[in-house]
């Protein structure tokens, strides 16, 4: 059984973590892509011959011998910079992937609502659906809810200091792409000017307890000194990505016993 992935390199750290210690999973092929290359790499470290790379999903054979692997497109960072192209972007790699697919695994929030009405714009796939999700059973917010450990968690951080600027691993690695594309600003200075303007004071490094943590420190240290912010921690956590991928083999199980129809999709 075979389910798809389709994610931003923003989230790559968390995803290699995840698949990497999620014993059912037994295979991962990656679609070959340049924001696809860190994490094959990452992967390939841990996994060895597990892992494997295909050109084109049209290339994808499922491994017969296995139960569950995963087929994966991470997605470049900088579709965010434009609503219409991240959501276009989403659908058309979500159409393909489920062609290969059992199940779909979206790696991606609301991302400020551009995702809102995705399952409209997935209408007809073969496939079930999965989206993070928090607690209550609503679709997560976006990257940092996702491993804050929900959106409660988030708006508890803001109640504390409503001038925070939260940062993942991901996120600070792509950082000066974000801020300076998707404020539409033409440098860093603009966006000095925009942050003071909006009163932002705080970065809030969040620790998910995966990777290097004083390099972390270190990345945020320096974002912090750009834009004069003070610093503070937070414990993040993979549970949510962890539920995810759990749905998603509970609802496989369920299809191969005959309980679960092809249009059902699942937040």
């Amino acid at each position: 059984m075979v389910i798809g992935l389709l994610t931003c390199e923003v989230l790559e750290n968390e995803m290699v973590h995840v698949l990497s210690h999620d014993p059912d999973i037994k295979k991962v092929t990656f679609i070959e892509s340049d924001p696809a290359a860190d994490s094959i790499a990452a992967l390939h470290g841990l996994l060895g011959d597990r892992v494997a790379t295909v050109k084109d999903a049209a290339d994808f054979l499922p491994d017969p011998e296995v139960s569950f692997e995963v087929l994966t497109v991470i997605l470049r960072v900088g579709l965010h910079m434009d609503k219409a192209t991240l959501r276009d972007g989403v659908t058309e790699h979500a159409r393909i992937l489920s062609e290969k697919s059992d199940i779909l695994v979206l790696g991606y929030g609301l991302c400020g609502n551009v995702l809102l009405d995705i399952e409209k714009q997935l209408a007809g796939l073969n496939c079930p659906i999965v989206m993070p999700q928090n607690q209550d059973g609503s679709t997560i917010d976006d990257c940092v809810c996702l491993v804050l450990g929900g959106t409660q968690k988030y708006l508890d951080q803001v109640r504390r200091e409503a001038g925070t600027w939260f940062v993942t691993p991901g996120w600070l690695k792509h950082w000066e792409t974000l801020l300076v594309k998707e404020l539409h600003c033409p440098d860093i200075a603009t966006v000095k000017w925009v942050f003071k303007k909006a009163d932002y004071k705080r970065v809030l490094m969040v620790d998910t307890g995966i990777g290097n943590c004083d390099s972390l420190r270190s990345e945020t240290e320096k974002f912090a000194a750009v834009f004069d912010f003070y610093i503070e921690e937070t414990k993040g956590s993979l549970d949510i990505l962890e539920r995810a991928f759990g749905q998603a083999k509970r609802l496989m199980n369920n299809k191969e016993r005959g309980g679960m129809g092809n249009n059902v999709k699942v937040k």
